[in-house]
Order: C-alpha cells, then sequence, then structure tokens
C-alpha cells in the first residue's frame, strides 16, 4: 500500500485552532495590505496609533540592523519598512475612500508639500524676494497639509454608499444590532 494513498483516504478533522488561526491571519493582511473599500475616522485614528506604535518597533530593528552589518539592513529595510509604508498608504487610502475621493489625492496632502519644502529651500536666494517667495512655497506646502489633516482624520465620510463602498459606520452599527439579538 501507497503511503500517500493511505493519507490521503484518511478522515481528517479540521483542527478549529488552525482554522482560527488562518482566518486571523488572513482578516489581518486584509486589514494591512487591502487598499479596497472605506474606513471610518474612530478606525484610522486607532490604526494611525496602531501605525505609530509599529513605526516605532520598525525604527529599532532598522537602527538595530544598521549597527550590526549593511547587508542585514538592506534585507530589514525591505522586510519591515517596505511592508509598514504599504500599511501606512493602505489606511490613508481607505480614509480618502470614505471621503469619496480617489488615493490620488495623497500626492495633494503629502507629495506636493514633500516637494515644496526643497523648493523654497532653494529659490529662498538673498534678499527680499527671495525671503517671500521662500514665506509663500513654505505657506503653500503647510496650508496643503493641515488641509489634507482636517480632510483624512477630521471631516466625516460620505453619508451612505459612495463609489468605493457602503458605510463603514453603517455596516459597523448593524453588525452591533446584529450581535445583541
Amino acid at each position: 500500500m501507497n503511503l500517500a494513498s493511505f493519507y490521503r483516504d484518511v478522515p481528517v478533522a479540521p483542527c478549529p485552532l488552525a482554522t482560527l488561526a488562518y482566518g486571523f491571519m488572513e482578516d489581518l493582511f486584509e486589514f494591512l495590505f487591502n487598499a479596497t473599500g472605506r474606513i471610518n475616522r474612530a478606525k484610522y485614528w486607532r490604526s494611525l496609533v496602531i501605525f505609530g506604535v509599529a513605526g516605532l518597533f520598525a525604527a529599532v530593528i532598522l537602527f538595530t540592523a544598521a549597527g550590526i552589518a549593511a547587508p542585514l539592513f538592506v534585507a530589514m529595510l525591505v522586510v519591515v519598512l517596505i511592508p509598514w509604508l504599504t500599511w501606512g498608504f493602505v489606511i490613508h487610502t481607505e480614509r480618502l475612500h470614505d471621503r469619496d475621493k480617489s488615493a490620488w489625492w495623497l500626492l495633494v496632502f503629502y507629495g506636493l508639500p514633500a516637494l515644496l519644502g526643497p523648493v523654497a529651500r532653494i529659490a529662498s536666494f538673498p534678499g527680499a524676494l527671495g525671503s517671500t517667495l521662500y514665506t509663500i512655497l513654505a505657506l503653500a506646502g503647510f496650508a496643503l497639509s493641515t488641509w489634507g489633516f482636517f480632510e483624512i482624520g477630521c471631516l466625516p465620510g460620505t453619508g451612505g454608499s459612495n463609489s468605493y463602498g457602503p458605510d463603514p459606520f453603517l455596516r459597523a452599527n448593524q453588525t452591533s444590532r446584529l450581535t445583541r439579538r
């Protein structure tokens, strides 16, 4: 008798712990790396706090790896930093989706201010004109960042369904009502 055919024919009951762990990991990866759908402000801020704490751990790992060896630092950069940055992109994208905006707005809220800073430093030549140009560009970058903060973190999402999915607040209320019954 072939051993492979013996094990193929033996009925195996699914392990509840393995099923639970698989479901948890699937939910975790969907939470971390799936940029579809919407999240409300509460889930956004909760995710941002977890993201910040994870960033501190990522920094410790990267600085430790940098102190040990350069090749290890490069490997840890790929293993730790890139998924962490992807997670941050996903959090902000889902929140923009709740505001019925695409992820391209991240370029306006983060990319453009990041670009205006160096341009302002380059444009700050001696004299009143250079000082004025520097101030205008720096204030423009600050205004875009402030607008992004309020747009993503403070303003409520669009009520009801939008082009990115159902209202996460209504979905959460329906789920809590079903669990109370």
